[in-house]
C-alpha cells in the first residue's frame, strides 16, 4: 500500500469508515475521503432501504424552504415512509390514495362523464324505463306511448303554477321534464331531487316538454340480508376528537375497561368477548385550525401529540380485536374527497398498532369472511356531504333534519352515490373513477359527522351514524345541535340484531 493509499485509510478511519484492501485498490485515486464521501447511519439506511415510497418532492420543498430559513429540517422519521398494516381478518376493497395535483376543467369535465356513465349503466338494466332513448333521438322522432331518458339534472326550479321544472341533459342535448303538482305520490318525490344527481324519467312527450310519470332511481337492489355462521360482532365509532376541551375522557375509559372485561352486565361482557372489529369512521382527532378560534377550545396544540394520544388510548384494546380507522374533515388529511389514509407524518404513530388498518374516506373493507361464507361488504364514509341534504332536501330537513341520519343514509343510498349533488363535498376530480359512487352495495354502511346515534336498514343494508366522544362544543350550541355522545354501536353478525351501550353518566 502506498503512501498515498494509506493516508486515504487513515482519513477513513477517522471518519469512523473501516475498509477493506479491495476498496483501497478499486478505488478512484482522486476520491477525498474529506469531501466526496458521505457516511450514512442506520437510520438513514433503513430511510433509503424504501426509497421508491419516500415523496421525494416533498423533502425538496423542505429543504428550499429551509435554505430560506422558514422551516425547520425534518427527521428522519418525519420523511421515513410509514409500513401500512395489513389485518388477516379484513380485505380492502377500496381505499383511495391518489395524490393531490393541478386540475383544470378537463378533470371535472372526466369526473362528470364517469359518474354519468357508471349510474347509467344501473338505470339502463331497470324494466321501468321502457322505450328508452337519448335526448336528441327523442325529440326528432314520434312516441305514440311514454318514453324513458336518462340525464343528470342540471337545473330545477318551480314555476308560477307550482309544478316543477326540471332540466335533464344528457351526451346528446337538454330537455325540459315536467312534474304536476296533482301527482301526490310522484310530487314529494321530485322535490327532493337535487342539482348533479343522475336519475331516470318515464313520461309522455309533448311539445317540447317531457311530463313526467314516473322518476326511476340507481337505487340499491331488494337482496336477502346476508347473516354470519358465527356469532361475532362488530362496533361502530366515529368522533373521536382527541385534543378538544370537550373530549370526554372518563366515559371513553369506561369503554376501554368494557372492551377489556373489566365493567358490565353478564350480557355486556358476552359481547366483550366476541367483540372482532372495531370500525371508526373519521375525526379521530380535534385538529389544529379547523374552524375559527379553535385554539381556545383545544387541550392540545400539536396535531402530532393528538395522535399520540389517539395511539395510547386506542393501545388498550385488546390485540384480537381488528380496528379500522378512516378520517374524517378534522383530520390531518386533505378535505377534499377522497380523503387518503392517516398514514403521514403527523398520524404515523397509529402505525405502530398491529391490529389497526388505515383507510382512505370513503373506502369498502370486507370483514367476517371464512370457508363458506363471503363476509360482509363495509362502507365507511364520515359523512362531510350529510349538512348539505339536511338544508336542502325538504323530507330530511321537515322529518328531523340532524337527529335522522338514517333518512340522510337512505337518501343517499338510493342515489348510489356519496355525494350526488356536487357542491355538497369537496371533490379531488379524477378521470377514470368516481370514488364516491356506491359500488358494491353494502352490507353495513357506517358513518359518522352529525354527532348522533343511530340504527337502522334500508333493504338488506344496516345503516350505522356512530356517536361521538366529545360533548357540546361552542359551534353545535349556536346551531342548536343536540349530539349523542358515548354511545357505541354493536351489531351481532350472526343475527344482524343491533344494540348500544350508553357509556355515559
Amino acid at each position: 500500500m502506498n503512501v498515498l493509499a494509506k493516508k486515504k485509510v487513515a482519513d477513513l478511519l477517522k471518519k469512523g469508515v473501516l475498509v477493506s484492501p479491495d476498496f483501497i485498490e478499486r478505488a478512484d485515486t482522486s476520491i477525498d475521503p474529506n469531501k466526496d464521501l458521505v457516511v450514512l447511519d442506520n437510520e438513514t439506511n433503513k430511510l433509503l432501504s424504501n426509497a421508491k415510497n419516500v415523496n421525494w418532492k416533498e423533502i425538496e420543498k423542505i429543504r428550499v424552504m429551509y435554505e430560506k430559513g422558514k422551516a425547520a429540517l425534518p427527521t428522519i422519521d418525519d420523511i421515513a415512509p410509514v409500513v401500512e398494516n395489513e389485518l388477516k381478518d379484513v380485505q380492502v376493497i377500496s381505499s383511495y390514495k391518489t395524490l393531490p395535483e393541478k386540475a383544470d376543467v378537463s378533470n371535472f369535465t372526466g369526473y362528470f362523464n364517469t359518474r354519468y356513465k357508471l349510474i347509467e349503466r344501473l338505470l339502463r338494466s331497470r324494466p321501468e324505463l321502457q322505450n328508452l332513448s337519448s335526448i336528441s333521438r327523442m325529440k326528432n322522432r314520434e312516441f305514440s306511448n311514454s318514453v324513458s331518458i336518462i340525464g343528470i339534472i342540471n337545473e330545477k326550479m318551480e314555476t308560477k303554477n307550482k309544478n316543477l321544472m326540471i332540466t335533464l341533459e344528457d351526451s346528446t342535448g337538454k330537455q325540459r321534464v315536467l312534474v304536476n303538482k296533482n301527482k301526490p305520490d310522484l310530487y314529494p318525490e321530485a322535490k327532493d331531487l337535487v342539482v348533479d344527481e343522475v336519475i331516470g324519467i318515464n313520461g309522455v312527450y309533448k311539445k317540447d316538454i317531457l311530463f313526467v310519470n314516473k322518476i326511476v332511481f340507481p337505487d340499491i337492489p331488494a337482496v336477502d340480508i346476508k347473516k354470519s355462521p358465527d356469532e361475532e360482532y362488530l362496533a361502530c365509532m366515529s368522533d373521536l376528537h382527541f385534543g378538544s376541551k370537550q373530549f370526554m375522557p372518563d366515559e371513553f375509559n369506561r369503554f376501554l375497561s368494557w372492551v377489556n372485561l373489566e365493567t358490565g352486565n353478564q350480557k355486556q361482557k358476552k359481547i366483550a368477548e366476541k367483540l372482532k372489529y372495531i370500525l371508526i369512521a373519521g375525526d379521530i382527532v380535534d385538529g389544529i385550525g379547523v374552524y375559527n378560534n379553535q385554539d381556545s377550545e383545544l387541550t392540545t396544540l400539536d396535531i402530532k401529540k393528538q395522535y399520540g394520544t389517539c395511539t395510547k388510548l386506542l393501545s388498550e384494546i385488546p390485540k384480537h380485536i381488528n380496528i379500522v380507522i378512516s378520517p374524517g374533515n378534522h383530520d390531518a388529511v386533505r378535505m377534499a374527497e377522497p380523503q387518503p389514509p392517516l398514514n403521514n407524518q403527523f398520524s404515523q404513530e397509529l402505525t405502530k398498532l398491529k391490529n389497526v388498518l388505515l383507510v382512505s374516506n370513503p373506502a369498502t373493507i370486507r370483514i367476517g369472511a371464512k370457508e363458506g361464507f363471503s363476509g360482509f361488504n363495509c362502507l365507511l364514509y364520515h359523512g362531510y356531504s350529510f349538512d348539505y341534504y339536511v338544508a336542502n332536501v325538504d323530507s330530511i330537513r321537515m322529518n328531523g333534519g340532524y337527529e335522522r341520519a338514517d333518512l340522510i343514509m337512505n337518501f343517499l343510498l338510493k342515489r348510489r352515490h356519496l355525494a350526488p349533488a356536487h357542491t355538497s363535498t369537496l371533490i379531488n376530480p379524477t378521470l377514470d373513477y368516481d370514488a364516491l359512487f356506491i359500488d358494491p352495495v353494502p352490507d353495513f354502511f357506517i358513518a359518522g359527522h352529525i354527532h348522533r346515534t343511530s340504527v337502522s336498514n334500508y333493504k338488506a343494508t344496516t345503516l350505522v351514524n356512530s356517536s361521538c366522544w366529545q360533548s357540546m362544543t361552542s359551534f353545535q350550541e349556536r346551531l342548536g345541535h343536540n349530539p349523542q355522545p358515548a354511545r357505541l354501536p354493536l351489531i351481532n353478525l350472526k343475527t344482524r340484531d343491533a344494540s348500544i351501550i350508553n357509556f355515559g353518566k
